[in-house]
Formats: C-alpha cells, structure tokens, sequence
C-alpha cells in the first residue's frame, strides 16, 4: 500500500471522534478549515484599481490624439469656455500646439510620470498661458488627462479629453 495512504489512515484514526457530538463537531472544524483556507487564496485580478492606464506612461497616452480642454477652473470659478473651440496637438518631441479658429499656437510639454508631473509652456496671452504651469497628474486614462496645478494657492484643476 501507499504509505503516504496508511499515514493519514493512521492520523485520522487517532483523532476520529467516538460519539455523534464529537462528530459533528469534528465535521464542522473540518468544513470551516476548507472555508478558510479556500478563502485565502490570493487574487490573480491585475485590473487597475481606478486607472486603466496607470501603467501607461503620461507620454504614451497625451501624443496620441487631439485633445480638447472639458474642465478648467480656478479659485472655484469655472473657465472652462474660455477654452471652446480648442484643440490640443501633443508630439513626441516635446512640442505642442493649440489650434482654434485656424489660428495655431506652439509651445512645449514635459512630464515626470515618478513624480505625477505634467508641464505645459503655450502662448504669450490669455487663455493659453493659464496653462503654462506645472500640474501635478490627478488621473489619466487613454481618454482623458486629469491634472490640477502644482502651486496649492492657484487652486485649479484641468481636464483635457480625448477627441
């Protein structure tokens, strides 16, 4: 015979219980132990939690697209419409453009995803240099770039949406 069968043939015999109590309270530590047990395996889920792109470098996500600005306020007013009409180029060298009524403007980005950092530098008048700060990353995802500025006392928040 299998000795590894005849080991716990021989351990279950020692503690098998001799009355009908101690059986079923025998059977109930065993049922709750495999609960248990079975409870505790670890999750093999490797869904992000909230991003679907947290993984996805800032660079990867903003180059690919045209953008447009869906959020803006500062000091709890809302800018947003300054903003309308609109659209947002990010390259890969760095350089950006803004684009409304036919009239484009450049400028340059940069990010720092270890330190959940976006900086923009566009135009020399209002409402683009509103952008040209440092904005600390909120969230992203490959739709949409959340960012609010790095300067706690300017209090504004930023959303750029994919097109």
């Amino acid at each position: 015979m299998n000795l590894q069968y005849l080991y716990i043939t021989k351990i279950i015999n020692l503690i098998k219980p001799k009355t009908m109590k101690s059986k079923i309270y025998f059977a109930s530590i065993i049922i709750l132990s495999v609960l248990f047990v079975s409870s505790c395996k670890k999750s093999n889920d490797t869904t992000p939690d909230d991003n679907s792109n947290s993984s996805s470098s800032t660079s990867s996500i903003i180059v690919a697209g045209t953008w447009h600005v869906t959020y803006y306020h500062e000091s709890g007013n809302d800018h947003t419409s300054n903003f309308s009409g609109y659209t947002f180029v990010f390259n890969s060298n760095g350089t950006m453009s803004a684009t409304v009524s036919g009239v484009t403007t450049t400028g340059t980005w940069s990010n720092d995803d270890s330190h959940n950092e976006f900086h923009m530098n566009i135009g020399t008048s209002s409402p683009l240099t509103d952008l040209s700060n440092g904005w600390l990353i909120i969230s992203k995802t490959a739709t949409e770039l959340d960012l609010k500025d790095d300067n706690t006392a300017h209090n504004e928040e930023l959303h750029f949406t994919k097109l």
